[in-house]
């Protein structure tokens, strides 16, 4: 390269375009898109190009798309130009879209989109309804929906209820949320159904549309009985984040339970401090179902508000323990003089409450509180009368290990001096694998605590996918997972370990707030639990929350006898 002399180069080539050479000009052009060829004299003779004629313009440019050029900033620059050029010569891009050259078909069909060209449409609906390439078929789709137009609905519609190549069908469930509006939010959404697999498709084509009745229908999904259905809606509703809170929180007005708690769990999800006031209205109105207060509670846990303070202190008192531990885990992270000052009454009254309280602070390990209940007596009798008799070894060790870093040796030596069953009585260690899976801290050391105080040592996960991968390097003898999580599910968790183990080799436990679970069957219509449905779905024993010790201690020892 180092015999061209690029003005020469330029200076020929200007020569050509002015004559009408096309032949030449070609010759030069093909010589200038080697990968040899100086990127800054390939970009001057594209400058060139985009000054000449569209006459010799349009032959050239369709030209130098059938050659292999290798330089992506080349490439680029060559689309740009096209698209230059094709502003306004709408018959000449028709021309070049309905030719038999793939390569510059499926350039001419892009620009098309790009540039809007709405003359273009009769001729796209044509090679859409008579095309079998699959290539050419998927460009002309995009092209289509980036016109926006909402007749073509229907097509769209049509093609992929006619096409079973999957890559056709996602472009046209795409084109559709493109055209926008109502009918295609509506379209989208009709789609929905079932175990079929285009639904995770459809969900993030609604999701960006992301106008209100998009974001309503999306918000709607999360009481969907299908788990894959509900859980893709509550991974974009996150994406999405605060635009979709207004939509969420609107829904709480005449939510039922499940649809509730996965609500309130996608607001705690998606950190807003926007939606504290109405996770707080549904705290207030103390509802019946302790999986809704825990939700709540399990929300405000990542939504810090000072003016959260005296619901926290509240939840502390609750009658269901999973609540009172994600109560706890909320009052670590929103702590208040006003917080502080309640936790204290309490503690005070050395009552069933107060012990309760106690006892969730410790056991869910909320360890800022303690800086300001050291002090207090009642704590201490409260919380040594915990340790003694009902928290386990580990909570025990971590309790005293932070008395210890806080200088409160003598306490930490008074305390344990009172736990005989720390050092001499703990339960007798099961040589048992165990591994637990939730994506909720507070969900893990709950179970932890209990597996514990039954001789267990269970391996906590709170992410699925290193569950999985542990699972590959080394088989417990039971898992437990909870259902709703999200990126991977129980049911999706299952399936990944079902295709190493059997039911018989890995027995599961699946843990939900579903009173009703029903999972995606093949006509759509779900599947209650029954024998035949734990068989399909690998699943060994479903445990609905919130479930007592009993309940527990007889499902796990079932499998581990």
């Amino acid at each position: 390269m180092n015999e061209i002399n690029p003005e020469e180069f330029i200076d020929e080539l200007k020569f050509c375009l002015k004559e009408t050479d096309i032949v030449k000009a070609k010759a030069l052009l093909q010589f200038a898109s080697g990968s040899d060829m100086d990127t800054e004299l390939q970009k001057r003779a594209l400058t060139e190009l985009g000054r000449a004629d569209e006459k010799i313009a349009f032959p050239l440019l369709e030209y130098l798309t059938k050659i292999k050029i290798s330089n992506n900033e080349i490439k680029d620059a060559l689309y740009e130009l096209i698209l230059d050029k094709a502003y306004g010569n709408t018959e000449l891009v028709i021309k070049y879209i309905t030719q038999n050259d793939k390569e510059s078909q499926l350039i001419y069909l892009k620009a098309a989109g790009d540039l809007q060209l709405v003359e273009t449409a009769p001729v796209l609906a044509k090679i859409l309804s008579k095309s079998t390439d699959i290539d050419i078929i998927i460009k002309t789709i995009e092209a289509m929906g980036a016109l926006r137009i909402k007749k073509f609905l229907p097509l769209f519609s049509s093609v992929m209820a006619s096409k079973k190549d999957e890559k056709i069908k996602r472009a046209a469930v795409f084109a559709i949320a493109e055209t926008g509006g109502k009918e295609a939010v509506e379209l989208l959404s009709s789609m929905i159904k079932g175990a079929d697999e285009l639904n995770l498709i459809v969900i993030e084509a609604l999701a960006g549309i992301q106008d209100q009745k998009a974001l309503d229908s999306i918000t709607s999904l999360l009481d969907s009985p299908h788990t894959s259905i509900r859980d893709a809606a509550i991974n974009q509703l996150i994406r999405i984040g605060s635009k979709s809170v207004p939509i969420l929180t609107r829904a709480m007005s005449n939510a039922e339970s499940d649809y509730m708690v996965h609500l309130l769990t996608t607001l705690g999800y998606i950190g807003d401090i926007a939606a504290i006031p109405a996770v707080l209205d549904i705290v207030n109105l103390k509802p019946k179902d302790p999986n809704i207060r825990q939700a709540a509670y399990e929300a405000l846990e990542r939504l810090p508000s000072a003016k959260s303070a005296i619901t926290l202190a509240n939840g502390l008192q609750d009658s269901v323990e999973s609540v009172r531990m994600s109560a706890a885990r909320a009052v670590d992270k929103n702590l208040s003089k006003v917080l502080v000052a309640g936790l204290k009454n309490i503690v005070r009254q050395e009552d069933n409450d107060a012990a309760n309280a106690v006892s969730a602070l410790i056991d869910s390990s909320a360890d800022n509180i303690f800086n300001f209940l050291l002090e207090e007596k009642s704590f201490i009798k409260l919380a040594t009368a915990h340790l003694a008799s009902k928290a386990d070894p580990s909570t025990c060790e971590h309790f005293l290990n932070l008395l210890k870093n806080k200088n409160k040796q003598e306490l930490a030596e008074t305390i344990a001096s009172k736990l005989p069953h720390f050092e001499t009585n703990k339960p007798e260690s099961m040589d048992k694998q165990l591994f637990v899976i939730d994506d909720s801290k507070m969900m893990l050391k709950l179970y932890h605590n209990k597996l514990t105080s039954l001789g267990y040592k269970p391996t906590l996960f709170q992410f699925p996918g290193e569950a999985i991968s542990a699972v590959a390097v080394s088989k417990p003898d039971l898992i437990i997972t909870d259902l709703n999580m999200p990126d991977i599910n129980g049911i999706e968790l299952t399936r990944e370990i079902r295709k190493k183990y059997t039911r018989q080799q890995l027995p599961i436990i699946m843990i939900t707030t579903q009173s009703d679970f029903i999972e995606n069957s093949k006509s759509g219509s779900g599947a209650k639990v029954n024998d035949n449905f734990l068989t399909k779905s690998g699943i060994n024993r479903i445990l609905h929350k919130p479930f007592t010790d009993e309940e527990l201690k007889t499902a796990v020892a079932s499998f581990l006898k």
